[in-house]
């Protein structure tokens, strides 16, 4: 935590500053997907994980961590902040993560990365239809999205209708969690792959997030 933090102080990688607040709403928030692992078993079987947009490394590091045989790969927009995780990886001595300073419309092109995920995450990244077309075309057929959202997802749910069909990724379910005291309830939202994508997704840089499906 005091690598984070110390690095959270250079560069600004948290609104998060204390240890307190850094655990409950950085560590305690990733670590929500294990708990939806006992209601969606595939978890069990994920081998590849990819973080889209993973800014300070969560939910990446505390995943990583927890999941010492997932190969976890990060990708960041920003180089300075995938630079700064690269530090906190090296500081902990994980050995199973890989970051890349990248944009997900490039990186989902990447012959080596597109098709070859089993499960793909974004947390506080853009909205619903936006991250199913950065997401959908690192998946493997059968593999599956998960997006940390706030729980009042209903709006932005129906607005990703038209990129679930696109994309051949079709609402999966909701975990809801509850992280206590003035945190509050949260979700993860889950998107299940059912066809390979299109070689036109994702669109080219800047597209999927000034024009949403």
């Amino acid at each position: 935590m005091q690598v984070f933090l110390t690095e959270n102080r250079k560069l600004n990688l948290s609104a998060y500053r204390t240890e307190e607040h850094c655990w409950v709403g950085n560590v305690l928030d990733s670590l929500a997907l294990l708990r939806a692992a006992e209601v969606l078993p595939f978890l069990a079987g994920v081998k590849r994980l990819l973080d889209i947009g993973t800014g300070g490394g969560f939910p990446l590091l505390p995943l990583a961590l927890c999941l010492p045989e997932v190969t976890c790969v990060g990708i960041d927009a920003v180089c300075k902040k995938a630079d700064a995780v690269r530090c906190i990886v090296a500081a902990l001595g994980i050995k199973n993560v890989d970051l890349r300073c990248v944009r997900a419309e490039e990186a989902g092109r990447d012959k080596s990365l597109r098709g070859s995920f089993d499960l793909v995450t974004a947390r506080a990244v853009a909205a619903l239809p936006v991250l199913l077309e950065y997401a959908a075309p690192f998946l493997k057929v059968g593999g599956v999205c998960a997006f940390w959202k706030s729980i009042r997802i209903a709006n932005e749910l129906a607005s990703s209708f038209r990129a679930q069909e696109l994309l051949g990724s079709p609402y999966l379910r909701t975990y809801t969690y509850d992280l206590g005291e003035e945190w509050g309830k949260r979700s993860i939202v889950f998107f299940r792959k059912t066809r390979a994508s299109a070689e036109t997704y994702p669109r080219r840089t800047g597209l999927p997030k000034a024009k949403p499906l």
